[in-house]
Parts: structure tokens; sequence; C-alpha cells
């Protein structure tokens, strides 16, 4: 099935890669300091802390990585939206925290920074503390107040009850590696702030300057254009969604990664990633699948392209291609003009079972005869409903079909763009087993099997 992010955190990056997690309270966690960045809130007499709070939703705001956090107080809410960016003049991504106070009173808020394992040196530059010398979290305004101390027992209640210093504390060096502090700042009702976690302290970072969240959801939305596109009942048969392509983009580039990234329509990523890629058998799997779902011969001949020699020499004695990636990576060679390679490897003819993974999950199988649509029964919570799914870079060609329910019975509507000399063979075995075509376009009324009961039997 698909790799799905943990549900309880959210990633944060920017194609830098992964710049920190984010919980479903609303805490940060950088990957470039061993610590977590919270936020507190004190209304009146009362402060809230949102990991302690039940009055709390955590939700991921579209497809971009961006996380929205509101935390009900007595008096409205305060919104915390949280996203990675890089700005103008900064050569790595910072993480950026935007709070809104949509309650009708005033509130202080306490940035507030714990070490994990170790912080060991602690001190306030202006509106940033400065972490081990090496980051900085830095908020949009003056703090009114500061606090700095040895590990972080009694941190709730001498913030809670007011005993931060109004003056810059002296840097703090921590014996035990545990330095925590915070800095607390008044926002007033209906008014925002910054604060920005970033990975540098050589140049005092400016939060206003950073792009905002609408910016970045933007960006992405330009990333993806190219996907493939769904629109499926729930995820019971797998399959990527617009978030868990970005996720696939963030995160550190593996064959299985890139191959999926194929298969859903984002082939310039895909390729970009396996030409950058140290050479290995697993990446020259993933070389070959890109070739096989799309045919490109310019992403193996320019210079800064797939390079396909080091990676057909990474394979060893004991590594095996299946027939499916021989077959492709002959038609490949043959393809940049490497005639005698391929006809090396014809004869070579290695071969067993391949494929690192079905990209399509449970939507789509790919198989030596032409594609299968539902490779297994229709799950019973998709009896009923329309969905669709277009643009799938198959090995096959390109893939698009739909299901148009007509009372009890399912109408399939399919269009198939072949490579050329391929003639795919289409079933739906999730639907009707009986059914079959070669047509590259069509519909056809099925008739559905029946559906499954509770205990999974028909």
């Amino acid at each position: 099935m698909t790799i799905k992010v943990e549900s309880s955190y959210g990633l944060l990056g920017t194609d830098s890669g992964v710049s920190a997690t984010v919980t479903k309270s609303g805490s940060i966690h950088p990957m470039f300091g061993n610590y977590q960045v919270e936020w507190w809130v004190g209304e009146e007499e009362h402060w809230y802390r949102p990991e302690s709070e039940t009055t709390l939703v955590h939700k991921r705001v579209g497809s971009a990585p961006v996380f929205e956090t509101s935390l009900t107080i007595s008096s409205g809410r305060i919104v915390a939206k949280t996203w990675a960016a890089i700005g103008r003049e900064a050569q790595k991504p910072s993480v950026v925290t935007e709070l809104s106070n949509e309650s009708s009173t005033p509130v202080a808020v306490a940035i507030v920074v714990t070490p994990f394992d170790d912080i060991k040196r602690l001190r306030v530059e202006k509106n940033s503390l400065i972490v081990d010398e090496r980051s900085q979290v830095t908020v949009d305004r003056p703090p009114g107040y500061y606090l700095l101390q040895e590990g972080s027992k009694n941190l709730e209640s001498q913030i809670f009850n007011g005993k931060a210093d109004k003056e810059v504390p002296p840097p703090l060096k921590s014996r035990k590696k545990s330095a925590t502090g915070a800095l607390i700042v008044p926002l007033t009702h209906k008014s925002g702030l910054r604060f920005v976690i970033a990975p540098t302290i050589e140049k005092k970072i400016d939060p206003g300057s950073l792009p905002d969240f609408s910016r970045v959801e933007t960006g992405w939305g330009q990333r993806l254009k190219t996907r493939a596109t769904t629109n499926l009942p729930n995820n019971d048969l797998g399959g990527l969604e617009p978030r868990d392509l970005v996720d696939l983009l963030i995160l550190r580039p593996t064959p299985q990664g890139a191959i999926r990234l194929a298969a859903w329509g984002l082939v310039d990523d895909a390729s970009e990633r396996i030409a950058s890629a140290d050479p290995n058998p697993q990446w020259l799997s993933a070389a070959i699948e890109l070739w096989i779902r799309y045919r490109r011969v310019e992403d193996f001949l320019p210079s800064n392209a797939v390079k396909i020699e080091p990676l057909v020499r990474s394979l060893g004695k004991k590594d095996a291609l299946g027939q499916v990636l021989t077959d492709g990576l002959t038609s490949l060679l043959r393809a940049i003009g490497e005639d005698t390679a391929a006809q090396d490897l014809t004869n070579l003819n290695r071969g067993f079972p391949d494929s690192l993974l079905n990209p399509f999950d449970e939507l789509v199988s790919e198989t030596n005869e032409g594609v299968q649509l539902l490779s297994k029964q229709l799950p019973r919570s998709w009896y009923g409903k329309d969905f669709e799914l277009h643009g799938m870079a198959t090995r096959w060609g390109k893939l698009g079909f739909a299901v148009r329910w007509h009372g009890e019975n399912a109408a399939l509507l399919w269009e198939m763009e072949p490579h050329k000399d391929l003639v795919p063979l289409i079933t739906i075995p999730g639907l009707q087993k009986e059914f079959s075509t070669s047509k590259t376009e069509g519909e056809t009324l099925l008739s559905p099997l029946p559906p499954k009961d509770n205990n999974g039997t028909s």
C-alpha cells in the first residue's frame, strides 16, 4: 500500500528537503537542532499549553506542507499556521509560524525552546534566542519578558506565575546540556505575530520577509500541475493524493519514491532524482521504469540527465533484473545508440520477477498482457459512488478510467494512449472478471459483482 506520513506529525519542508516536523499540538521539531519549539498562550490569569489542552484542532490546510493548529481559549481562538520557506537572500529554508489572535482580548504568547537531548548554550540577542551558536528562534517584535534556565523543571510555573525577567538575562551555559528558554511577547486581539526558526545565526532573520503560506501553497500547486488526477471515495485501494506527492518531493529521494513520482505524472522530478543518485541496482531499476513509462530519450542523452552506463555497471554478479526491466533496458540502450550493449543484454537474458513496487497500489496492476483496473474486488464503501483516475503513466502507456453508476450497474469508461507497437489488454476483475478489451478507448455497462458483507464474503 501507499507509504503515508505518520499521522502523529506533519512534514515541513521545501525542495531542499525536510526542515522540521510539527506535532498535533503545534510544537515544532527542527531537523537542524535537537530541540522543540512550542507556543503557550496567556489570557488574563490563565495560561494554555496546547499539548495539555483538549480544545485543540490540528490539520493540514491543503496539499502543501502548511499546518494549522487552532486553540480555543475563553474569549475566542488562537490560530497558528506553520510552514517552511526560503527568504530572498537566505541559503537554507527556515520554519515560519504565524499566530493570529481571533479572540476578543489581548493575550501573551510564550515562545518556548526545550531540549530533547542537549542544549549546551542559550542566549538572547535582541528578538532572538540563539541556540548553541548554530540556530535561532526569532520573533517579529521585542519581547516583554525573557526566561533562561537550567532544565525544564518548573518552567510552566515560572512563566505562568509571572516570574520571567523584564531585562535581558545573561547567556546560559548548561553543564547538564539542558538549557531551556522562552521569549514572552504581547499579542493584541484581532492581530498576529510571526516567529521563525532558522538554521543559521550568520544573518539576522526578518520574520516578515519570508514568503507567507499562500505563496507556499501556490508554489506547490504549480509543482503538481502535471500530476495524475483522482476523485476517489476513500483511500481503501491506495493511490497518492496531492499531499502524498508533496511529501515524496520533500522526503529524501529513494528509487521507490522516484518510480511513484514518475507513475503519478511528475516525470521531471523523478528524472532529476534518478540523475543525481549514486548508482546502484535499485536506481537502475528506477531509471528503466522511467524509460518504460515515458519513452523520453531526452531523459538519458543530455549531459545533466540520467547516465545509464554507471547504473548498469552497478549491477553485481548476484543482481538480476526481471524480464520486463531487462526488455526495457534493452530498448533504452537501443534508443540512445548503444546497440552493442543492447545485444549483449539480450544474449545474457537475466531475469526473474522484477518491480520494486506497484506504484498504483490496488487501483491498477500492470501485467505482462496489459493493465488490470481494480485488481481486487471493489470495497463495499465504493459501491454506488462514481470515481475516476486520469493521467497515470503505466508501463503500457498513459491511462485514465472512470466508473459511473446506473442503479446497481456500473459503467466503465476508459482511455489508453499506448506506447508505439504496444496493444495492452484492459481488464477490471474487481467489478467484472469476464470483461476484457484491447480498444484504446470506450465505455461499457458492466454486471458488477455483489458487494462484500462485513465479514468480507459475497
